[in-house]
């Protein structure tokens, strides 16, 4: 994990709200060992170090863990007070009612929902004032840390079915693979996680004291985090990627080679709120964006290193991942 990096958008995105209150200087980043040549670079990574560094700043400067994205700041502290008073919760669904009321109070412009009615979980977050989040970074923000915190809380990693998103298909895409790692649709009502019920009642495993220790490394924990991933979908996605042939295993292949029947993995998989043929899509789409934005290669010839049998099938299955038919895609990211 120490080469992790991270696309430069983020890192100006971080800047934003410094940038909106004049604080912002080439000088205070290089004082604070941050290069700003890489922060203003459209294609650079960031590395990691950086990176944090990078959120400390604008937090200690702003005094605003919404990094000045809201009409009111929310300030320094208020994020470990709510952990503080989570981590006392019998279990997952608990928490997340407890910490909506803690968010309540600190702001009136993000208003976060949980859903149990439907088949799946929906957890949502709102922002009232989106004139204030221009490029839609506090929201993903918000988003990632829920995700990664409340399964920090019980020690385990929430799969995502999928992610829906108000606005619409971001230049940066190719990058949420890796924030939200599931199906993500665009230009939809709410912006919204959705994951298994199963979750709701599994038991909070972290003392007050790990909580502690969790919020003194933030925002490292919630950035860096794949390492721990003992999920059976992302199991199953790494031996997908692993597969130098065009035609992925069926269900049936997979489940032999984990030494298990098909049933036993379908119903692991449902468990998790993922699906066999969920993880293949999500992993077509991926590799579909990287030939699409890194390689110069034609579309039927990436539908063909995909498996598709004709370069339309390829065409309609990545316009219903993304949004965007793959030329539509490619011309977007040029």
């Amino acid at each position: 994990m120490k080469h992790l990096t991270f696309s430069s958008h983020y890192a100006r995105a971080v800047l934003y709200g410094l940038e909106k209150a004049g604080g912002y200087s080439d000088e205070l980043l290089c004082n604070n060992g941050i290069d700003p040549e890489f922060i203003s670079s459209p294609r650079a990574r960031v590395p990691t170090e950086q990176f944090i560094r990078l959120f400390r700043l604008v937090w200690g400067k702003l005094d605003d863990e919404f990094m000045g994205r809201t009409t009111q700041p929310c300030r320094v502290g208020h994020f470990h007070l709510m952990g503080s008073l989570a981590v006392h919760s019998d279990n997952l669904e608990e928490v997340i009612r407890q910490s909506i009321r803690c968010y309540r109070l600190f702001s009136d412009d993000i208003v976060i929902e949980l859903d149990t009615s439907g088949e799946e979980v929906e957890l949502s977050i709102t922002h009232r004032h989106p004139e204030l989040d221009p490029d839609n970074f506090l929201v993903e923000w918000l988003l990632l840390v829920w995700h990664r915190l409340v399964g920090w809380l019980i020690g385990r990693k929430i799969v995502l079915s999928h992610a829906t998103f108000q606005h619409g298909l971001p230049n940066h895409f190719d990058e949420y693979r890796f924030v939200f790692p599931c199906q993500c649709f665009f230009n939809r009502g709410r912006n919204s996680l959705f994951f298994s019920h199963n979750y709701l009642d599994m038991p909070v495993t972290r003392t007050p004291a790990e909580l502690d220790e969790f919020m003194a490394q933030s925002p490292r924990n919630l950035l860096i985090w794949t390492d721990e991933d003992d999920s059976l979908t992302t199991r199953v996605r790494q031996i997908l990627e692993s597969v130098e042939d065009e035609r992925l295993p069926t269900q049936e292949q997979m489940a032999e080679q984990l030494h298990m029947t098909a049933y036993t993995l379908s119903r692991k998989l449902k468990a998790e709120g993922s699906s066999y043929q969920k993880i293949k899509d999500n992993l077509r789409r991926d590799q579909a964006v990287i030939m699409l934005t890194r390689q110069n290669l034609t579309i039927s010839e990436i539908s063909s290193q995909l498996g598709f049998t004709e370069p339309g099938a390829f065409s309609r299955a990545f316009k219903h991942w993304t949004g965007l038919s793959p030329l539509a895609y490619r011309k977007q990211d040029q």
